[in-house]
Order: structure tokens, then sequence, then C-alpha cells
């Protein structure tokens, strides 16, 4: 079975090869060469992503939520790291930041200030007071004013360190960057994990064809080209799949005198296998 495009590509000169003489023995020409070439190859049905998913972070495993084969959606939490520590740093700075009882205080005690002086400054215009004493009396309303401005700035700055506790304890779990399978779950609760991968997801919808061409065909495929493909499983024979063309290697392997080829094969229904070899149809391609 090929497993992937390198797989393919060791065999597709001597298919190449192949068609091309029977291209010549029919008396086709270079037209009917093509057509059975492109007509007839093989491929390799594969998910479109597959990431190995670990932690930011280094730390003991605490929870696992998920098992091979499971399906998950983008933004699942498949695990946890031990977080005691950074979930009550977290939930402390959270509660500084919705503190508002400093901020009340302070505007209270400004609210007086400025009663105060208004008092006062009818005072002075009837000289009941001195200069220096209104002076005193605005100054105290003004400090009471930029503290009112001191613990707002105190509130924000609690807010944005609970965004950074969240973002931390958000470190120490591992989260699906896609919709798609887990195909591999490597380590289990309690065990220590630095850089290795935990899970592994594979996206199912869309898949992706890998085929390799030789290069004489190089201009016959194009990206957004449209092509059949019959999968080599049992219980799929009489099934044809449509794929569309994505990309195209633009660097060819000169050993083998072919380049590579990429399509996205809709799965809506995930009923399409991967991993699985299959037959691609470019028949009508110029």
């Amino acid at each position: 079975m090929f497993k992937s495009i390198t797989d393919i590509r060791l065999f597709a000169p001597a298919l190449a090869i192949s068609v091309l003489v029977s291209g010549t023995i029919f008396g086709t020409g270079q037209a009917s060469a093509t057509k059975e070439i492109l007509g007839d190859m093989d491929c390799v049905v594969q998910p479109s992503v597959v990431a190995d998913l670990g932690v930011a972070v280094p730390g003991i495993i605490e929870k696992l939520h998920y098992e091979r084969a499971d399906y998950v959606s983008k933004g699942t939490v498949l695990g946890e790291l031990e977080s005691d520590l950074e979930r009550a740093s977290f939930e402390l700075a959270k509660k500084l930041s919705e503190a508002t009882t400093a901020v009340e205080l302070r505007q209270l005690n400004a609210a007086f200030g400025s009663r105060t002086l208004e008092r006062n400054q009818a005072l002075f215009q009837k000289s009941t007071i001195s200069k220096q004493t209104l002076d005193q009396v605005e100054t105290e309303s003004l400090i009471a004013q930029m503290q009112v401005r001191q613990e707002r700035e105190n509130r924000e700055i609690a807010r944005l360190e609970a965004l950074r506790a969240q973002a931390s304890l958000k470190r120490r779990q591992i989260v699906s960057p896609i919709d798609g399978a887990i195909t591999e779950k490597y380590r289990s609760v309690g065990e220590y994990v630095a850089d290795e991968p935990v899970f592994q997801v594979a996206q199912l919808d869309p898949l992706r064809i890998e085929v390799v061409v030789p290069l004489d065909y190089l201009n016959s495929i194009r990206t957004g080209m449209s092509a059949s493909i019959e999968l080599e499983v049992d219980g799929f024979e009489d099934r044809q799949f449509q794929a569309q063309v994505r990309r195209i290697d633009p660097v060819a392997d000169a050993a083998s005198g072919t380049y590579g080829i990429w399509l996205e094969m809709p799965n809506p229904d995930l009923t399409i296998p991967s991993g699985v070899r299959c037959q691609i149809d470019f028949v009508g391609a110029s």
C-alpha cells in the first residue's frame, strides 16, 4: 500500500513508460497517451491536516478527556496539566479586578471635597476665610479627584493581571486547533511532559489526495481542475468521488522525472476513509 506521495513517486516512472509504450503501439499519438496516463493513476487518500498536540509549558498531566478514535471540534480542551497554583492565581486576580469598593470610597471622598470647596469659595467671597485656607481646600479636592483616577487605573491593571493569569492557565491545556478525529494518544494521566506530543488529531473534512505525475504532462493539469476518485477499498468499488486540484508542486523530482499534485475532496459526513489507496481519473485534461 502507498502510504505517502513518496511511495507513489517510486512507482510513477514505470507507470509512465508503460502508458507511453501503449500509446505508441496503438498509434494514437501524444494526445491519446496523455488521456491514458491521466485517466488511470495511483493515488493516496490522506487527512487534509494532521497535528501533534502538546502543551506550551512542562508539567504533569492531570486530566485527559478523550481517547483514540473520538471526534472533537475546534477549540475542544483535550487534556490539562496540574494547575492548582495557576487556577488560584487567576481566581485571585479576577476577584481583584471585580472589586469596586476602593473606587467607590475615593468617589465619595472626592464628592465631599468638591462640596467643601464650593462652601469655602463662598466664604472666601465674603472674606470670612483666608486665601491660604481656600488654597488648602482646593488642593485637597484635587488630590481626592486624582485618587479616584488612581483607583480606576489600579482596577484596570487588576483586569489585565486577570487576563494574564487566565492566559497562563490556558497554556496548561491541550486544545484542538481543528475539527477532526483523534488518531493517537501518546501519554497517560500522571506522566510528566515537556516538548512531547500528547494527542494526534487528523482533519477528515476535506480529505487530501496525493498523486505523482510524470513531467511530460506538466501543462496538462491545472489548479482548479476536477478529477474522479475511486477507492481501492471493499464496499467502495462502484462509487466515485469528486476532487479538485488545489496545489501543484513547484519543484519536480529530477531522479524520477515526476512532480506532485494535491487535490481536495469533500467529506462532510465523514464516511470516506483516509489512509487508503485510490485511482484518479484526469481523462479529458489537455
